[in-house]
C-alpha cells in the first residue's frame, strides 16, 4: 500500500491540483545507480526508487514478452476468422499481471508502479519495419489495418484488465507518432487509423476515471487536440529536444493535459540540469498536471552525475517552491 502522502501527491497532480509538491516520474534501468543504492539485505531497486524521491515509475519492464511468432499465429487467426480465439491468451495476460502486481508491491509504499504497454501503431511499425509498413500503407492498406487491429485488441485487453483489477489510475501507452521535426504519420492517417482504435482501447480505463498518458518521443505539439479528444489525458515526455515548449502548453492545456517529464539528461552538465528543473517547475509546477522527468529516462548510457543531479535539483528546487 502506498504512503498516504503519496497517494494525495499523485490524486492531486492527475486532478489538477496544487500537491504539496510537484511528483517526480522516471524510469531507472541503469545499473550504476541501482548499485549506488544497494545494500547488503536490501533490495537495491527499490532503495534507488525510494532515495531518489520518484514518485512514479512510469515504465513496466517485464523480464519476458510476447514474441513476434505469436502476432503471427495471432495475425493468422484473424485473417481466417477463427471465432472466440484471443490474441493474446488469459494465461499470458494473468502471467504479465501477476509480474506487475508483484513489481507494484515492491516498490511500495513510496513509489507507485504505473502501468505502460505497447500501442498499436509502433507494434505494427516493429513488425513490418519502417520502411516496410510504410510502402504497405499504399500497396496493401488491408493488411496495415489488419495488423493494427490485432494490436489494438491486445491493448484492450491490457486495459480492460488493469481496470478490473483497480491497480491504479495512472496507465501509459507507448506509441511513438513523430520525430524531432514533427509527425511521422500524417494527421489524415492518424485520425483513420489509430485515433478510433485508441479511443476504443481505453474506453475500460476512461469509465473507471484512470488517467491515460500518451508516450511518444518527439514534438506531437501540432496533434494535441485530436488526442485529447480521443481521451488521452497526458504526454510523456514533453520531449524538449525536439522543441516542445512546456510553458506554451501549460497556458493552453492547463487544466486538460497532464505533462510528464521535459528534462533532458544526455550530454548535459549538471548546471544545465538543474536550470532545466528551474526552468520547467517555473512554467508549469503549478495548479497540478504537471510530473518532473527525465526525457530518456534513467538509462545506462547517462553519466551518475547526471542523473543524481537530475533528482538533487528535483528535491532542492521543489522545496524551495
Amino acid at each position: 500500500m502506498l504512503e498516504a502522502v503519496l497517494q494525495k501527491r499523485i490524486e492531486d497532480a492527475i486532478e489538477f491540483r496544487q500537491p504539496d509538491r510537484v511528483p517526480v516520474c522516471d524510469f531507472l534501468s541503469d545499473p550504476k545507480v541501482i548499485e549506488y543504492f544497494a545494500s547488503p539485505g536490501h533490495d537495491g531497486l527499490a532503495a534507488a526508487y525510494h532515495q531518489l524521491g520518484i514518485d512514479v515509475c512510469w515504465r513496466f519492464d517485464r523480464r519476458t514478452n510476447l514474441r513476434r511468432p505469436s502476432a503471427k499465429s495471432s495475425l493468422k487467426a484473424f485473417l481466417f476468422r477463427q471465432k472466440k480465439k484471443e490474441v493474446l491468451t488469459r494465461q499470458a495476460l494473468e502471467e504479465e499481471f501477476q509480474e506487475f502486481e508483484a513489481l507494484q508491491k515492491r516498490l511500495e509504499p513510496l513509489t507507485y508502479q504505473a502501468m505502460s504497454v505497447p500501442g498499436c501503431l509502433s507494434p505494427a511499425c516493429n513488425y513490418f519495419g519502417i520502411r516496410g509498413f510504410s510502402e504497405k500503407m499504399y500497396t496493401e492498406p488491408l493488411e496495415i489495418e489488419r495488423i493494427i487491429d490485432i494490436y489494438a485488441e491486445i491493448l484492450y485487453q491490457r486495459a480492460a484488465e488493469f481496470a478490473r483489477r483497480k491497480l491504479g489510475r495512472l496507465f501509459f501507452i507507448c506509441d511513438t507518432i513523430a520525430y524531432d521535426k514533427g509527425l511521422i504519420f500524417s494527421p489524415d492517417f492518424l485520425n483513420l487509423q489509430w485515433i478510433p482504435r485508441i479511443k476504443q482501447a481505453i474506453e475500460p480505463l476512461k469509465r473507471e476515471n484512470i488517467k491515460v498518458i500518451l508516450h511518444s518521443l518527439g514534438d506531437i505539439s501540432s496533434y494535441l487536440e485530436p488526442l485529447i479528444d480521443s481521451g488521452i489525458d497526458g504526454i510523456h515526455p514533453v520531449d524538449r529536444e525536439a522543441g516542445m515548449n512546456i510553458g506554451v502548453l501549460k497556458k493552453i492545456y492547463a487544466r486538460s493535459l497532464i505533462l510528464c517529464g521535459n528534462i533532458s539528461l544526455r550530454q548535459k552538465t549538471p548546471i544545465e540540469i538543474t536550470a532545466q528543473v528551474r526552468e520547467t517547475l517555473r512554467l508549469a509546477g503549478f495548479n497540478g498536471g504537471l510530473f518532473l522527468g527525465s526525457v530518456q529516462g534513467i538509462k545506462e548510457d547517462l553519466k551518475l552525475a547526471a542523473s543524481l543531479s537530475f533528482f538533487t535539483a528535483a528535491r532542492d528546487l521543489n522545496e524551495e517552491k
